[in-house]
């Protein structure tokens, strides 16, 4: 078993999904048997909130880092919580903001906007990385950045859009984070040649249509980094190595430091 954050890390997962937390201790361990160094997961509501002080707790606790934003289509997720997402960013309880974004599968397109820009404004303040979720509204996204924030550093979970998208998202400094469904191996290509990529499950969420159960499992990132190099012709210890300069980029993170 390596040192945490020292290698392949899951840059996207749901740690107190109701899914994984009745079985989290052998989901992780089964994780850190394939390889797997440290789990950013993502909280969405205030409840879930919560679960970033209980996981000190935790049997494996000093592999997890922690963001948090109001997501822009998950029900429990509430512009109310907005204050104590502020509170966990002047407690630095948090690593990112996110994951927040746009979501044309919801109307609210204003309110998306505005929470949107919002949460850029908090995570400027902090000098917080942001996790980006994008359904549908990419070029929205793509307005919205170049006119207000061009500068944002961070990333966009699970990007499984077209070639025109990474290339006008490359202009930023975001890095990609491939998953169990990733774009077509021309988009692949190009992202491994940008060199600056992620690799997450997005568990329990996202999971390979290889995958019998009913829930994408974290130990999925090994299908994640294989499949990645199958399609870029690049060895798994290569492309551990790249994600980790990306992640190193991203993030600041002491593997002594007690969240």
């Amino acid at each position: 078993m390596q040192e945490p954050w020292s290698g392949l890390i899951d840059a996207h997962c749901h740690l107190c999904d109701e899914e994984l937390l009745p079985q989290l201790d052998n989901e992780v361990a089964e994780a850190l048997q394939i390889g797997s160094t440290g789990f950013i997961s993502s909280a969405l509501s205030k409840e879930e909130f919560e679960w970033i002080e209980l996981t000190r707790l935790h049997t494996y606790h000093k592999y997890f880092r922690w963001s948090a934003g109001i997501h822009p289509y998950y029900d429990k997720s509430s512009e109310n919580d907005f204050s104590a997402l502020v509170k966990l960013s002047e407690r630095k309880k948090i690593i990112a903001l996110g994951e927040i974004g746009l979501d044309g599968r919801k109307y609210n397109t204003e309110w998306q906007k505005e929470i949107l820009l919002k949460q850029l404004d908090l995570a400027s303040s902090f000098d917080l990385p942001v996790i980006f979720h994008v359904v549908h509204n990419f070029y929205d996204l793509y307005k919205l950045l170049e006119n207000n924030f061009p500068k944002v550093r961070g990333f966009l979970h699970g990007f499984n859009n077209s070639l025109d998208v990474a290339e006008h998202f490359s202009q930023f400094d975001l890095a990609f984070s491939l998953g169990c469904k990733p774009p077509k191996p021309e988009v692949v290509k190009f992202i491994i040649k940008h060199g600056f990529f992620l690799f997450e499950t997005d568990a329990p969420y996202q999971k390979p249509k290889s995958e019998p159960s009913q829930i994408n499992h974290l130990k999925n990132l090994d299908f994640v980094v294989e499949e990645i190099s199958r399609i870029s012709a690049l060895s798994r210890e290569k492309l551990i190595q790249m994600q980790k300069a990306s992640f190193d980029k991203i993030f600041s993170i002491s593997r002594n430091q007690d969240f």
